[in-house]
């Protein structure tokens, strides 16, 4: 879920659904969002290429995501430059979902590696690969790892907890000595 543009690294997730097709013939893909156009036909030349097309669902803009993020059973980010911090990755762990995603920047800060999710290195498809492959063997670690998700999103990033860090913050800067 993210905007088409080859930063977020959509073709890296397209060679590890590749590899992971092969050992796992039933498994889908959904990449959902709109973007650069010419690279969303990159993406479904590649697909092609890779024997995928029939496994890969483009879905461009939506507005549902809150439904299709739950009709997933893991959320993949595979983006390799450094991302701020996320708001779809939260979006995914407060829907239960186990989180893929890649190290560094605000991805590191949202997803507690081995508990809420994994991090993976940027453009790195056989270790993407071999990150959903795990999750997609193991049922129990994927629902483990979900519900760790959701309960760190409550307990980090609701609104409230947001609400009363910038509360403080004003309070602290208003009882300084200027």
């Amino acid at each position: 879920v993210g905007q088409l543009i080859p930063e977020k690294g959509q073709h890296v997730f397209l060679e590890a659904a590749s590899q992971i097709s092969k050992l796992i013939p039933k498994v889908k893909f959904i990449i959902v969002g709109n973007g650069n156009e010419s690279y969303r036909k990159k993406l479904q030349d590649l697909s092609k290429r890779l024997g995928i097309e029939n496994k890969l669902i483009l879905t461009g803009f939506r507005q549902d995501i809150p439904q299709i993020m739950n009709s997933l059973d893991i959320f993949v980010l595979p983006s390799f430059y450094l991302e701020g911090f996320s708001r779809v990755i939260l979006e995914a762990m407060a829907s239960s979902r186990p989180v893929i995603a890649t190290e560094g920047g605000g991805n590191s800060e949202a997803v507690e590696d081995g508990k809420t999710g994994v991090l993976v290195p940027g453009g790195d498809s056989r270790k993407l690969a071999k990150a959903i492959l795990e999750l997609v063997k193991d049922e129990n670690k994927r629902r483990q790892m979900g519900i760790a998700g959701r309960e760190r999103v409550e307990k980090l990033f609701s609104i409230e907890r947001n609400v009363a860090q910038i509360e403080k913050l004003y309070e602290d800067l208003l009882c300084q000595d200027i």
